[in-house]
Formats: structure tokens, C-alpha cells, sequence
């Protein structure tokens, strides 16, 4: 028995050297989206408390395109240990399958972990389009073909603004997408007065609305947007029942141990709790959920988009 246990121990080393150099790695937080997106940022944050905890350190990679996919199907593939996580848009689960012929990964091969805010979007105009509520958008819109931006073919903007037409029930010539690098891109054109209007995330749009740059005709959501307390949900401009908002989520590869996904859950819940006021500047409504809220928003938004991707014929090649 002794020279049994000796032998054992004497095999042992190897395995746990192998196992400790593993957990000493950081934690790689794979955002789907470029810097200075407000994913990126509540990553960040997630990053940065991660150091300070249990978890220990995590770095963020950011794997921008394709809507998410990019992100999502490096992640698919990454080992089930615990050490790669995705972050990224719901979209990449409720949209894409709807307008993408080929995603590059299989949804199945990823698991909700946390609920990470949700938010609505903002339609804006520039001053010089004397757009200024959303009777004179939708005059605009039936007078002329108007230009909109948006963070990309696909992105929420570009979403949310066919499900406006449709529910207005405009043509499809009547508002034309002009599809941009990210949602920053999308908001300094709209600045500048090169595209007119644009239905976005309200990010860093404050204080450009602030500064009278552009103006913030309404919001999408159900209530007010606590970034824009002044300004309409557009379901109190004339449409009610109106809400179209998105949300963020943290996924691991399928298969990953309850043990490792559940830190993640605690420490986005403390910095949510921590962060709120940040949060909030992002137009993001700081509340973490479990995987299983993360799993009912998904359920509940996909067919709403696989309708208006259908009406819309909304196809992304």
C-alpha cells in the first residue's frame, strides 16, 4: 500500500501543475462588439471586478462582426471549462438566425449565464431635417425617401426602424438604411447631418441631444428612458402598445460546469447593484438576471423578429 500510494503521488504532479496553470490564466471575456460600445464598457466593468474577486483576472477580447457571430462562434468552439465566456447582444440569438443564411455557429452550442441590462432605443434627427415629433417623422418619411443610419445591417437600429415602418405601414422606399461601422459611427454621422435620422442606441447620445446637436424625437421602450427623461417613449407619441427593447447576455460554451457559470451570476448582479449610475449613462437599465431570464427574453424575442425579418424580407449576406 505504501509504495502504491508513493507511486500515485509520485504521477500526481504532473496533472495538478497542469490544472493550476489552467486557473492561473485569465478568464477571457470575448465581446462581440469593437471599444467603446456599452457592451464593451459593462464588460469592463465585469473585468475589472473579476480581478477583485474570487474569480481572479479576466481579460476582455473583443471579436467585433457579423452581428455577433464572429464572437459567438469562437466561443462555441472554445473548451467547456469555464475560462472563455462571451458577451455580446441578444440579437446574435433572437435576429440573426432570421437574416442570416449561415451563422458559424450553432446556438445550441452556447448556455444563457446572466442577463446583463436590457435597453430601448432613441429616434433621433438632426436639427436641420426640422423633424420634431413623430408626426413630422412620419410626414418626412411619406413627403421623401429618407436616409437613416444605423450601427450596421442587422443591428437593432436597422431592426427597430423596419418594425416602426411596419407598424406604420410605410414602404420600403420610404426610409433607406445607411449601414455604418458600430453605433458610435452611426451617431457621428447623424451629428454631422450627413444621414438625417436614425433610430439608435442612446449610448453617447446624451449629450449631444444636450448640446442641441441632435434631436431626440422619442424613445422605443415602455417607459421613459431615465438618460432622457424629457423626451416620449414613442408608444405615448401615437403608438401604443410600442416597445422594442434589446438586452445583453453572458454565455459559456455548452457544457460548462454550474460551478464555474455561477460567480459570473453574483458578481454581475454586485456591479450592477455597484455600477448603477454608470450603467444608466450607457442608456442601459441596470438589472442582472439568471440564465433562466436571459433564456425567457430569448424565447420571447426571437419569433417577434423572425415576423418583422419575414415582412421585411430582411436578408444579411
Amino acid at each position: 500500500m505504501h509504495r502504491r500510494t508513493l507511486l500515485a503521488a509520485s504521477l500526481a504532479p504532473p496533472a495538478l501543475a497542469s490544472s493550476a496553470l489552467a486557473q492561473s490564466d485569465p478568464v477571457r471575456l470575448v465581446v462581440a462588439f469593437p471599444p467603446g460600445a456599452a457592451n464593451d464598457a459593462i464588460a469592463r466593468l465585469l473585468a475589472d471586478a473579476a480581478g477583485r474577486s474570487g474569480i481572479g483576472a479576466a481579460v476582455i477580447e473583443n471579436r467585433a462582426g457579423a452581428a455577433g457571430n464572429i464572437a459567438a462562434a469562437f466561443v462555441a468552439r472554445a473548451r467547456p471549462d469555464g475560462r472563455t465566456l462571451l458577451t455580446t447582444l441578444d440579437a446574435t440569438f433572437t435576429v440573426n438566425p432570421h437574416v442570416y443564411p449561415s451563422l458559424g455557429f450553432d446556438p445550441a452550442a452556447l448556455e444563457p449565464v446572466a442577463l446583463l441590462g436590457q435597453f430601448p432605443l432613441a429616434l433621433l434627427a438632426h436639427p436641420q431635417a426640422g423633424i420634431t415629433d413623430l408626426a413630422g417623422f412620419i410626414a418626412a418619411a411619406r413627403a421623401r425617401s429618407l436616409l437613416y443610419a444605423t450601427a450596421g445591417a442587422g443591428s437593432p437600429g436597422h431592426l427597430a426602424m423596419e418594425a416602426l415602418r411596419l407598424r406604420l405601414g410605410l414602404a420600403p422606399d420610404r426610409l433607406e438604411q445607411v449601414p455604418m461601422r458600430g453605433n458610435a459611427q452611426a451617431v457621428a454621422e447623424l451629428v454631422a447631418g450627413r444621414v438625417p435620422v436614425g433610430i439608435l442606441a442612446i449610448g453617447g447620445g446624451p449629450q449631444f441631444i444636450r448640446e442641441g446637436l441632435v434631436r431626440a424625437i422619442a424613445t422605443s421602450g415602455t417607459l421613459r428612458d431615465p438618460a432622457l427623461p424629457d423626451v416620449p417613449t414613442l408608444a405615448e407619441s401615437g403608438l401604443p402598445g410600442f416597445d422594442i427593447r434589446f438586452a445583453f447576455g453572458l454565455w459559456a460554451p455548452r457544457g460548462t460546469p454550474e460551478a464555474a457559470k455561477a460567480p459570473w451570476l453574483t458578481l454581475a448582479r454586485e456591479v450592477f447593484a455597484s455600477q448603477a449610475a454608470r450603467i444608466t449613462v450607457l442608456g442601459v437599465v441596470p438589472e442582472a438576471g439568471d440564465a433562466a431570464a436571459l433564456s425567457g427574453w430569448i424565447a420571447t424575442q426571437s419569433p417577434r423578429w423572425a415576423e418583422v425579418a419575414r415582412e421585411a424580407r430582411m436578408r444579411v449576406e
